[in-house]
């Protein structure tokens, strides 16, 4: 699976200090025919590796970049943020914390995808100070290899609403953008194992796709804002039990998931 990594360009990511002009930026463009219609199977946008990218420092590193790496991609419509985050990982899948249908677990000691939203743009130190009131402008969104989800640090816990991804290729997002309101907030997501190249489902392959869906509704928002603060890790759980890697886009290394101040940027082009 090496020669992926040599085909695609790489983006540093280094690690963020809470300056705007050392933060990292990604681009997310608009789509008119929803957020999936993109490049659904196989690596794509940016490259994060144990080289460029950030290991949590409560666990160990990957070994190299079939031990973990990831790709992912961004882009979104009237309703929300659709992310797209393609995982390279050599051992197989596990998924020995959370149940399947799960929607309040431990995704990050399973294999997993978190996505971490700053929809204020406060860059705080900590987003979940002052009894998680921040939480409210978006938080932490996890999916895991197995299809559950966890919403718990993010101000609309319990919200996942799990589609398939054949429902958005047939009828688009607007039936699903119906059900974003403010008393139904919810997101959406899916992970599958496919192999490069087909788009075919395939339980030994070393890639995941994970695709998330997040209404500006579940970031405390009615439309979309101009930029946010955002951030993305995978977890790795090798051998069953509790995690063995976290390799996060940037951050700060100790609290990479709360610390704002240190996340990149999401910017949405016109």
């Amino acid at each position: 699976m090496k020669h992926l990594v040599l085909l695609l360009p790489l983006v540093a990511a280094g690690c963020a200090t809470g300056s705007l002009a050392n933060a990292p930026v990604v681009h997310a463009r608009y789509s008119q025919k929803g957020p999936y219609n993109l490049d659904m199977f196989g690596p794509h946008g940016v490259f994060v590796s144990v080289t460029n990218g950030i290991v949590d420092a409560e666990t160990r590193p990957p070994a190299d970049d079939d031990d973990l790496s990831f790709w992912f991609s961004c882009t979104y419509d009237d309703a929300g943020l659709a992310v797209k985050v393609t995982v390279l990982d050599d051992d197989a899948r596990r998924a020995d914390t959370c149940p399947s249908n799960a929607v309040s677990c431990a995704a990050w000691d399973d294999d997993a995808v978190e996505i971490f939203v700053d929809a204020e743009f406060a860059r705080l130190p900590d987003s979940r100070a002052d009894g998680g009131v921040h939480l409210r402008h978006g938080g932490e969104f996890a999916l895991v290899a197995n299809g559950a989800a966890n919403s718990d640090y993010s101000g609309y816990p319990n919200t996942f609403f799990r589609v398939d991804r054949r429902h958005f290729a047939e009828k688009g997002t607007a039936e699903l953008a119906g059900m974003a309101n403010s008393t139904n907030v919810w997101w959406s997501g899916c992970a599958m194992p496919f192999t490069f190249g087909t788009g075919i489902q395939d339980e030994s392959s070393k890639l995941t796709l994970y695709t998330f869906y997040i209404p500006w509704t579940a970031m405390g928002r009615t439309s979309r804002p101009d930029r946010i603060g955002f951030n993305i890790s995978v977890q790795d759980d090798d051998a069953g039990g509790r995690r063995d890697h976290t390799l996060y886009w940037t951050g700060d290394p100790k609290r990479p998931y709360a610390n704002e101040s240190a996340f990149g940027i999401l910017v949405f082009d016109p």
